[in-house]
């Protein structure tokens, strides 16, 4: 698994398990990513004690969405030392997905995030943590050849 950024020295890190999915719009080259109307990312969260990769990422799609995955493939597991400024330093392993929508099922429960269909070039800079930009430039160099 790759790190994208450095650990640094002197810096205790809380591990932080997250199951992510890169949504694929049928029949499109957009991609849905989530906005809370400053920041952009990808659906999906941290993996709670006793969730398996997948529950994690269904309940989360759940929460930010309202909607259920079809179609769920592995793509790519990636690391990134982050600091937050409300909750301190975090050693992300992100487990990152192909999927698409399934079935829209409830509102969502999170009100302050919007999935947005966008062109993964021109998003690519703009994702919210390195690790999600290096996730984005990867899919690129997979899937739009």
């Amino acid at each position: 698994m790759k790190y994208v950024t450095n650990k640094e020295e002197g810096i205790i890190y809380t591990k932080r398990p997250g199951a992510y999915a890169i949504v694929v719009e049928k029949n499109s080259d957009k991609v849905g990513i989530v906005t809370n109307g400053k920041d952009y990312f990808y659906l999906g969260g941290g993996i709670e004690e006793g969730e398996t990769n997948l529950q994690a990422l269904a309940r989360e799609l759940i929460e930010e969405a309202g909607s259920t995955l079809k179609n769920i493939k592995e793509f790519e597991s990636v690391g990134d030392y982050i600091y937050d400024e409300e909750k301190g330093y975090f050693d992300v392993v992100a487990n990152v997905y192909i999927a698409e929508f399934d079935q829209k099922i409830t509102e969502p429960i999170e009100k302050d995030h919007f999935v947005i269909w966008v062109n993964p070039e021109e998003y690519a800079d703009r994702m919210c943590r390195p690790w999600q930009k290096y996730i984005m430039q990867e899919y690129i160099k997979e899937y739009r050849k």
